[in-house]
This record gives C-alpha cells, structure tokens and sequence, in this order.
C-alpha cells in the first residue's frame, strides 16, 4: 500500500488529508511539523499514524512514496530537493519555490529520478474553469479582446504578525501576489496561455509597519496580443473575492474560483449560454473541513498526482507549470 507523509500541518494541511482520504488504498503514514505540539496534535486529529519534527524521520522511511510539502515558502526548494533526492514523489503547495533556478533544479532532478512533482493548483480542476477553458478552445467567445483577473482579500494584522514568515520578503517572497493572487493568475494563464508583463505596480498601505512586502499589486500584462490586466489585494474588507472576466468578439464571461465556483455572466451567443445555464444547474459538492475558499478541488489534483505516481501518466498540472509561474511571478515582481 502507499504511503504518503505530510510535511507541514498548517492551514492547508487538512485538504491534503482529505485529498489522500478520498483515495483507495492510500495511507497517510508521517505528519511532519517544525514545532512537536503542532504535530503530534495533528496526527492525532486525523488518525495520522506517526508524527515527527525531523525531515529526516519521513525521508528515511522506506514504505513512504511521497511527501506533501505545505511549509514555509522559502523552504520549498530545500524540502523538495531532499524528498526528490530520497526517492519520494512531491506535492507542494503554491508556489514550487522562490527562484527560477531553484524551480528548474527542481524539474530536472524530479525528471532524471522518475520522480512526479507538481506544484498545488488545485483551481486548474475546478469544473467552471474547466467548463470556460472547453468554451475558449470551442470559439465560443470568439477572439479575446481583453481579460480582467482580480483578488479581493483581507488579512488581519495578526495573520502576520503572529508568523515567524509571513509578510518577509524572505519567508514569503512576496505576499498579495504570490500567496492570495497566485490562483487568480495561474487560472489566467490556463485559460489564455503564457503571458508577458508589460507593466506592474505594487503598494503597502492597509498593512504599513506590519509586512515588508505588498499588500496590493496590479498588473498590465499580454497573452499574444490581447491586453490582460491584474489587480490583488489584501487590504480591503472583504474576506474573500475573485473574479475573472473574458471578452471577446463572440462572448463575454465572468467567473470566480471562489466555492463553489460560478459562471456569473455568459453572453453573446446561444451555445455559450446554454452551456453556462447547464454549468449552474450542477450538483456543488460541499466544501472539505478547514477553509472554505480552497474549494474541493485539491482533492482532483491528489487523485491525479496519485494515478501519476502509480501509472505514470502525465499530471495536468506537471512540474512545468509550477515552474512557469515561478518565472512568471520574478517578472512580475522585477517590472513593480
């Protein structure tokens, strides 16, 4: 039977049990925490069979075949290099790491060991993203005119004051962009493919004198010749609100990737609109326990990194795409 170890019992760490629990003859071996308490608390919680605080104690267990890595973010590259280097496959949350370099070391080594490794993208299987990317390919928007992507969050003071690394450029490497914004953008390139940036700014205002990094950033940037503009934040009253918009010369759509995800607008033809119609008359399946805006869909991209690991089939969100926003992010950041 495999099994898998998680690394990391924070926030998101309850959808990557979750994600492993809906699989068949999978199971969950280590939980893994920097602080003991932490730990052995959440192995506990959901019936984890062994905790630990040392890396080491999971990479050096034989029967686990791979590692959940849900860490800090400048602890990515490191983590993931020492499960690769063992022999495990890798999941790790967004992003895959903070540095183009490092993120290339990454692929290659998982490519020359026979190893999966794909970066946490979980909204690239979510249905109304899949649904819009199917009525893209089918011309049912026509050409793009524009596309308009946004992230209304808020985030307390303590969420980073309370951090040993969030809100630092050197734990974070960023915060609105590459931790709250980064869904909204990797759907954006999903559906419009590789983008460039042609303009960026960033601000701290809300969050002055609490974090070294950006509380707000918004972005000009180009998908072939189609204008695409970026605008997160973690300053505003909001708790939680995305919104992605398409337009083109045959239709219009606006969607989020909140939960459940929603068709809000489809317009322009009759084919769009029906399908959109039938898009919101799905059954929504109900958020797993933890934080309601991940969405389910984590547990799509578990059960695909896990016929990946067992089949060796190729992944949809393989290590290139956490490599590509990686690079896309450094751009972002060097234009702002």
């Amino acid at each position: 039977m495999p099994a898998h170890a998680i690394i990391g019992c924070g926030r998101v760490a309850p959808n990557h049990v979750d994600g492993f629990r809906a699989l068949e003859g999978y199971e969950l071996a280590w939980a893994c925490d920097r602080d003991a308490v932490t730990a052995k608390q959440f192995a506990a919680d959901h019936g984890i069979t062994h905790w630990t605080t040392e890396v080491g104690d999971v990479l050096g267990d034989p029967g686990v075949t791979s590692v959940s890595i849900a860490v800090d973010h400048a602890q990515h590259a490191a983590l993931a290099e020492r499960a690769l280097l063992a022999g495990k496959h890798v999941l790790v949350e967004k992003p895959l790491c903070l540095t183009v370099s490092d993120a290339e070391r990454l692929a290659g080594l998982a490519a020359a060991g026979d190893r999966v490794l794909s970066a946490v993208s979980q909204h690239r299987y979510d249905p109304v993203v899949l649904a819009v990317r199917e009525w893209l390919d089918d011309g049912l928007l026509g050409r793009l005119l524009f596309v308009r992507a946004s992230l209304e969050a808020s985030r307390e003071r303590e969420y980073y004051s309370d951090s040993y690394w969030r809100g630092t450029r050197a734990g974070e490497g960023g915060s609105a962009l590459i931790n709250q914004g980064y869904h909204c953008l990797d759907v954006t390139r999903l559906l419009c493919g590789d983008l460039v940036v042609r303009a960026a700014m960033a601000n701290t205002t809300a969050l002055a004198g609490v974090i070294e990094t950006e509380d707000t950033l918004a972005a000009l940037l180009a998908a072939g010749d189609t204008p695409v503009t970026l605008q997160v934040t973690v300053g505003s009253t909001t708790e939680w609100r995305t919104r992605i918009d398409l337009v083109g010369d045959r239709g219009t759509v606006s969607l989020d990737i909140d939960h459940p995800g929603a068709v809000h607008r489809a317009t322009g033809n009759a084919e769009l609109e029906r399908r959109a119609r039938a898009l919101s008359a799905r059954e929504v399946e109900p958020p797993p326990p933890g934080i309601g805006y991940y969405g389910v869909s984590h547990r799509r991209q578990i059960a695909d990194f896990a016929a990946a690991v067992r089949d060796g089939t190729p992944m949809a969100v393989p290590a290139g795409v956490g490599v590509g926003m990686v690079r896309l992010l450094a751009e972002l950041y060097a234009a702002t």
